[in-house]
């Protein structure tokens, strides 16, 4: 908890260093970049499984969403693969119809069990040692992306480029969490309250389309139609062109039509 209240603490030194276009360009860039990490590879590769690629860019997948200070990428996908079987249900570690807005967005890894989830789920992870490795020592590439910031833009390139997106990633992550199950249309008739959310999709790159995810969660492709963008599946097309990741799993055509009737949730209990 202090480190986390000490993280976003930190983000009001962007009015204590000097501010330049520089440092601006580092922080959006540093968003996007590990906010794409976090979509692409922690969670539509590691937690589902949704393409292929290379042992070595999978190091590289896991190695840069390392670096937004979400824990490895072992213990992110084991928790989103429970959370996917129980979604919405008490057994749901971040379900905000049984915990709330706040246990659902960040209150639940705050716990005593936040930390140690059932890894039985992810044997096609822990067989990796350097996905173990980098679970067990998930501070060295914090650290290091930290400097690497300094040695671009100084003590306003680890504010900006750093502390700023750090919190701003892991802010938008957790949306997906707490407010896509509470805000937003719900096209399919999912077992849960999965909603899908344009705001959340632009903040995300994509992920904003969560009823669409709960119902082919092993798609890469979240937005489903032309209008719902998806920038995270946009570079992975960009990156199959070049050969680093292939077959890119996609809904049929049968899978992306919904029932005539959308079927409700629960409300909260």
């Amino acid at each position: 908890m202090a480190l986390l209240i000490g993280m976003h603490l930190s983000v009001l030194f962007v009015f204590a260093v000097p501010f330049s276009a520089k440092v601006v360009a580092i922080g959006i860039g540093s968003y996007l970049l590990r906010m794409w990490a976090i979509t692409a590879g922690y969670h539509r590769y590691f937690a589902h499984r949704s393409f292929k690629t290379s042992r070595a860019f999978q190091f590289l997948l896991a190695l840069l969403g390392t670096t937004a200070m979400q824990n490895g990428p072992i213990w992110w996908a084991s928790w989103h693969r429970w959370h996917h079987k129980f979604s919405d249900t008490p057994k749901d570690a971040h379900s905000p119809l049984h915990g709330g807005l706040w246990h659902a967005h960040i209150g639940w890894f705050l716990s005593d069990n936040g930390d140690e989830p059932d890894l039985s789920n992810v044997p096609d992870l822990t067989r990796f040692a350097e996905l173990r490795f980098l679970d067990r020592h998930k501070w060295l590439p914090i650290i290091s992306y930290a400097f690497v910031c300094l040695a671009v833009g100084g003590l306003p390139g680890v504010v900006w480029g750093f502390c700023l997106s750090t919190v701003l990633v892991l802010q938008a992550t957790m949306l997906i969490n707490s407010l896509a199950h509470v805000w937003g249309t719900r096209r399919y008739a999912t077992n849960d309250a999965s909603r899908n959310n344009a705001l959340l999709a632009v903040l995300t790159l994509g992920e904003g389309w969560h009823n669409n995810h709960h119902h082919a969660m092993t798609s890469a492709r979240q937005g489903f139609f032309w209008w719902e963008i998806d920038v995270t599946y946009y570079v992975l097309r960009v990156l199959a062109s070049v050969g680093l990741v292939w077959k890119i799993r996609t809904p049929s055509a049968e899978a992306l039509k919904p029932p005539l009737v959308p079927v409700e949730v629960l409300a909260p209990v």
